[in-house]
């Protein structure tokens, strides 16, 4: 789907609406715990007093200070001091504790300073931390709902199983990981090929090597905490459903008997197919589509899998560029759905041909699939189970389960 060229002359101006003069008293109000600037927003000074932070026009804030010192107090809210030591810090650079109060509070109004409890879980090791403070304030940036710390332990929590084959495997597998996800069991088939490494964070050294081998070593060198053994407690919180040589029709069912969400992904004649989504006893499902496609061609002889067949030599056509696009709204798409939200693809499909040039196609339920009746049986449930505790839950350990 092309989109529209953006008029610049007609986009509001940075802030424009944001414009937060340091003129009244503070209300009254419990401190803050630990106050913390969203990491990485821009600082650009429009004026001797005036302060903007952060470039989207939609979320920038520019700050009227009096007292240019105040400019300063943003160094201080890096999380590492509760609210009274800011201002303790804040008086000995000249700025008075109500002044910096009110900071604190534009701040807060604007979505732009919370606790540290509320970026980042609690008990995090301090390189987990660094490497999560880009992806917990993106979170805290955007739309979701929750914190971002919430969101994190929902993701360390959560159990993705990759199954079947295809050369998007390894770079979902690691970017899930990446992410926060804190169990990626690689459940696929088949050996590496060269084919296989264009895109892909597999090496040359893993040519030959079972798949599901070397994906396991790639999630384990770029995140080495996650887990990646085989999930014992069924079902898993996803299932990334890649190209299989299964009967489409049996794969369904066996994904709804056991009420196992998942999601279809595979290569076909150089596009990237993502989706549909399929919830748990939800529907349409897999065997939908394929009845919708035999509608259409009543010659159609089927294939044994849902596509991604490859030609000789079980090579996939398909552009690095085009790979890496599609593995990335993959993830997102497995991301909205642990994240607590409605993936895009849900009765969909996004086919992706190149970067920026995708196909959204939707489909109803099939009369005459099964996944009708499972349906009336059972309601559909789209949240993966989540963590609720303020504390940092354990990594589930192979075969073994994972803290409530």
């Amino acid at each position: 789907m092309n989109r529209e060229a953006v008029d610049n002359k007609s986009a509001p101006q940075p802030g424009s609406d944001n414009l937060s003069p340091m003129t009244h008293p503070p209300l009254p109000r419990a401190p803050l715990a630990r106050p913390t600037l969203i990491p990485g927003l821009a600082r650009i000074w429009r004026a001797p007093d005036e302060l903007q932070l952060g470039l989207d026009p939609a979320r920038a804030v520019r700050l009227e200070l009096p007292d240019p010192r105040l400019a300063r107090v943003l160094d201080l809210l890096d999380g590492n001091r509760p609210e009274r030591q800011v201002l303790l810090h804040a008086a000995d650079l000249g700025v008075a504790p109500a002044e910096t109060r009110q900071l604190l509070d534009l701040l807060r109004q604007a979505g732009l300073v919370l606790p540290q409890s509320a970026l980042l879980p609690a008990g995090l090791p301090s390189a987990e931390r660094h490497r999560l403070a880009g992806e917990a304030a993106a979170i805290a940036l955007g739309a979701a709902t929750g914190s971002p710390a919430r969101t994190l332990r929902r993701r360390r929590t959560a159990r993705v199983v990759l199954a079947g084959r295809g050369r998007l495997a390894a770079t979902i597998a690691v970017a899930l990981a990446e992410a926060g996800v804190g169990h990626v069991h690689p459940d696929l088939s088949g050996t590496v090929g060269p084919a296989d490494l264009p895109g892909s964070p597999l090496i040359g050294t893993d040519l030959g090597s079972p798949l599901h081998t070397a994906v396991a070593a790639a999630v384990r060198r770029a995140v080495p905490g996650t887990q990646v053994c085989e999930v014992r407690r069924a079902p898993a919180s996803l299932v990334v459903q890649l190209a299989h040589d299964q009967p489409v029709a049996l794969l369904a069912a066996a994904h709804s008997t056991r009420r196992q969400p998942h999601l279809a992904v595979h290569i076909r004649d150089g596009a990237a197919v993502i989706g549909p989504f399929v919830p748990a006893a939800g529907r349409p499902c897999l065997h939908c589509l394929d009845l919708h496609r035999r509608e259409r061609d009543p010659e159609w002889p089927g294939l044994p899998g849902t596509g991604g067949v490859g030609g000789p030599g079980g090579t996939e056509p398909c552009a690095v560029a085009t790979v890496l696009a599609a593995a990335g709204f993959a993830t997102a798409e497995a991301l909205t759905f642990l994240d607590g939200g409605t993936p895009d693809t849900l009765g969909a499909a996004v086919e992706i041909s190149a970067p920026g040039r995708t196909r959204r196609r939707t489909w109803p339920p099939h009369p005459e699939c099964a996944c009708g009746a499972r349906a009336r049986r059972s309601p559909i449930h789209l949240r993966p189970s989540a963590a609720t505790q303020t504390g940092l839950p354990k990594r589930a350990e192979c075969g073994g389960s994972v803290d409530p």
